[in-house]
């Protein structure tokens, strides 16, 4: 099994809110992603892009989809930096590579390295304890739909 950037790209797009969705909400009007907050009152634009000190000026006027998918990209890549950082070694199946990434994009590099028993797992191969361990978490009590559709993106291929 392997995945591709397009693909995770487009599983983020899918967490995070496709335009469709923020259009239907109101995040995405007039041809403009707009700041709004997230789940836990961050304000956040494009696809989870976490609005940082200093950037709110930048997207006062919104920002085009061209934008936010630039931004995602940028997003992305600290992703990959921080996943890589975290030395999983070859073995890890790119799947489950390509799952830490969306998770570090999601909880930052720091966030993700407090799932220790979780990385081990990975580290080791031991891909069922490492579902165990997501699922006995205080993210998945905060969004289990979510850690639930990356666990079924990486196990279903």
């Amino acid at each position: 099994m392997s995945v591709n950037k397009v693909e995770v790209l487009q599983m983020l797009k899918r967490l995070e809110g496709t335009k469709q969705y923020q259009e239907k909400i109101g995040y995405f009007k007039n041809g403009n992603f707009w700041i709004y907050k997230d789940s836990l009152g961050y304000e956040t634009i494009g696809y989870g892009h976490l609005v940082l000190p200093g950037e709110k000026e930048y997207f006062k006027n919104g920002i085009t989809e061209v934008q936010a998918n630039q931004l995602l990209e940028i997003d992305y890549q600290k992703a990959i930096d921080g996943t890589n950082s975290l030395n999983l070694g070859l073995s890890v199946d790119s799947r489950w590579y390509s799952l830490v990434t969306v998770l570090v994009f999601q909880l930052g590099l720091k966030g993700f390295s407090n799932f220790k028993r979780c990385i081990y797992a990975l580290k080791t191969q031991n891909y069922a304890t490492a579902i165990l361990e997501l699922k006995d978490s205080k993210l998945y009590h905060q969004t289990p739909n979510r850690i639930d559709q990356l666990i079924e993106w990486v196990v279903r291929g």
